[in-house]
């Protein structure tokens, strides 16, 4: 009787192989980990917001660059102390700065040092106008810059000078921009002389570039601060800061009425 022929042993040995293979393949496709996010570890896009937060109430600087939206006016703001806040009050959002943009619709780039002034170096080592030009605001529609009680001590020409230099630096980079040059404050009513001096230099300056000048000390701010001024006598508190937006925020908004 003739029976079935057995296949030969190599026919056998490739089919197993091809089992093999396959339940190999499978089990990698199931346990294969999900490709990675193309954006995972990317660094933030330039021009997003940074901020380096003061060591000590008294001291540091802030910039910074939120995105920009065409449906809001761009607000820059250049300043000292009393723009970047401290540990007394006025950090972030509780600042005059993001308070006047709030209100305005505006989108905040905040350029401030510590200790700057338009003649004194502040704790980054620039003076007003070295901020200007290494934080320029191509597209600011109203840039505004406050200050400085710091430059006491300095001559009103030296003042005068920087403050020259510091609108000429704005003017170059945004042509078009309204600017709002807001006066040294004293954080009381005991105002040096000498702060008279160096407020009239600025104000000569801004008239000269064509800016709208706000003077804290011929308005008087502060000169009653009750609750308005921090313990050590020179930092605004939270309180201090809204007053500040309060007196600040009418020119900036005037200022935007005149980019419509």
């Amino acid at each position: 009787m003739l029976g079935l022929e057995r296949p030969p042993r190599w026919g056998i040995i490739t089919l197993v192989a091809l089992v093999v293979v396959n339940a190999a393949l499978l089990t990698y496709l199931a346990l294969r980990p999900a490709p990675d996010d193309p954006f995972a570890g990317r660094s933030a896009p330039a021009g997003q917001a940074s901020e380096v937060s003061p060591a000590t109430p008294s001291e540091g600087a802030v910039t910074t660059a939120p995105a920009s939206t065409e449906e809001s006016p761009v607000l820059a703001v250049y300043g000292d102390g009393y723009s970047t806040g401290s540990g007394l009050g006025g950090r972030g959002a509780a600042g005059w700065p993001a308070l006047v943009a709030e209100r305005s619709g505006a989108d905040l780039r905040l350029n401030a040092v510590s200790m700057a002034g338009f003649a004194r170096a502040g704790v980054t080592g620039q003076d007003f106008a070295d901020i200007a030009a290494a934080s320029p605001v191509p597209e600011a529609d109203v840039t505004v810059v406050f200050g400085s009680r710091n430059d006491l001590g300095s001559s009103s020409a030296a003042v005068g000078a920087g403050a020259a230099e510091t609108f000429a630096q704005i003017r170059t980079a945004a042509p078009d921009t309204e600017l709002v040059v807001v006066g040294p404050a004293w954080s009381s009513a005991d105002v040096p002389a000498d702060l008279y001096l160096l407020r009239d230099a600025v104000e000569e300056a801004a008239v000269a570039a064509g800016a709208t000048f706000v003077d804290p000390l011929a308005d008087d701010w502060f000169t009653a601060p009750s609750g308005l001024i921090a313990a050590d006598g020179i930092s605004p508190t939270d309180a201090g800061h809204r007053y500040l937006a309060d007196r600040i925020a009418p020119a900036v908004e005037q200022a935007l009425e005149a980019t419509t």
